[in-house]
């Protein structure tokens, strides 16, 4: 009995373990330079609102570890025009607010799939029976079908930014990547929340931002 009670919290902790970062993670091998005084948050959307909550989420948390995070609505404007966003101007704005690195946050796939639920089962009074002097009641468990539900999952990436010394145009800057699946969320407060933690989480798991 003990040794089964300590088999299955052992896998509990593995299971929240694993649900509180994301699926996959990845840094560049020849990435070293880890530390940061100023980076800006940046989500990639259409939607305002959702541009918002997911960098209010993910510069909370960061900030709650000891990271100086900033959000980017005033550096980077929603709907920029395509001569705003030239590289030259991107540079200029990235220097000004003095930013040494850049997390984005994207949706860049969305997946339709069914998965299966397992039906409820409970007891139900069926008739008594005796023992002895006794009468106790007697029940039957009824396990109900399972079934399949539809799920659609939305597949987030982060990509982090190495912004330090001089930027010429055209440069590869990233240095970080990692994506989450969001199954089914309820709301886009949620979504934001969920992604923002495990994105958080894995930064600070795999230190790919040192703690000063």
């Amino acid at each position: 009995m003990i040794r089964r009670i300590v088999l299955i919290n052992v896998l509990l902790f593995i299971l929240s373990s694993c649900a509180s970062t994301l699926s996959s993670s990845y840094a560049k091998p020849n990435y070293v330079d880890r530390n940061y005084q100023r980076i800006a948050v940046i989500g990639i959307s259409d939607n305002l609102t959702s541009r918002l909550a997911f960098e209010k989420e993910a510069v909370t948390l960061l900030k709650e570890k000891g990271i100086n995070a900033v959000g980017s609505t005033t550096m980077f404007p929603q709907n920029m025009s395509k001569e705003a966003q030239a590289p030259k101007n991107l540079i200029k704005i990235i220097k000004t607010n003095n930013l040494d690195g850049i997390i984005t946050m994207s949706l860049v796939d969305v997946e339709d799939s069914h998965r299966y639920k397992q039906g409820k089962s409970y007891s139900v009074p069926s008739g008594y029976y005796r023992v002895g002097k006794h009468i106790y009641r007697r029940y039957i468990t009824i396990n109900e079908p399972g079934y399949y539900e539809s799920t659609k999952s939305y597949i987030i990436e982060a990509v982090l930014y190495n912004l330090k010394g001089e930027l010429k145009e055209n440069q590869d800057t990233w240095v970080w990547t990692g994506e989450s699946a969001l199954v089914n969320p309820s709301s886009l407060q949620s979504s934001a929340k969920t992604f923002s933690k495990r994105m958080v989480n894995q930064i600070i798991k795999d230190e790919i931002i040192l703690l000063e």
